[in-house]
């Protein structure tokens, strides 16, 4: 998934729990790693991928570091978006920073992924491997990046109307 829909739904979870932080991080992580089984449709990392055979050996160095700004700036701008979703949907004035925490936890998967990919940090591959082996799903929707996006937003919606009843049907 996207880093806003992980950001938003990562809010919306830790909102369950407004006065554990701890437990709010917590749970925005698990919401990555459970959003992640969910077939979906992610946009392209032009820095890690060239074409089919998902290489850039025989790339300059100049167009490596073009591909690398773009992708940092999507990357940027996407938690941006997420971020932003999150506090206005779910920021509480009385635990200001439970949202910022769900959402940071669920966001940090793909940090260090994005890490792992643009660094080649060599201790992060224990990480990568286990994050995107263990966890994403494997089936390969063959839709476009667009609508891969607008469907994670569907599903992101759907999610978090199904969180939401189970929340109100908790309180009666």
């Amino acid at each position: 998934m996207i880093l806003s829909v992980h950001a938003t739904f990562g809010a919306a979870v830790a909102s369950l729990v407004p006065t554990h932080p701890g437990l709010a991080f917590c749970l925005g992580f698990v919401s990555h790693l459970a959003l992640d089984a969910i077939p979906h449709q992610d946009y392209d990392l032009l820095s890690v991928s060239s074409g089919e055979n998902r290489t850039m050996q025989n790339i300059d160095s100049q167009e490596k570091k073009k591909r690398r700004l773009r992708d940092v700036r999507l990357v940027s701008f996407d938690a941006l978006i997420g971020f932003t979703l999150a506090s206005i949907f779910f920021f509480n004035p009385v635990y200001p920073w439970i949202f910022f925490l769900g959402a940071l936890g669920a966001v940090l998967p793909d940090f260090f992924t994005f890490l792992f990919l643009i660094l080649r940090y060599k201790p992060l591959v224990i990480f990568y491997n286990w994050h995107s082996n263990f966890f994403h799903s494997k089936i390969d929707l063959k839709i476009g990046q667009l609508t891969g996006i607008i469907l994670q937003f569907c599903t992101l919606v759907i999610l978090l109307a199904v969180l939401f009843e189970v929340k109100y049907l908790a309180l009666i």
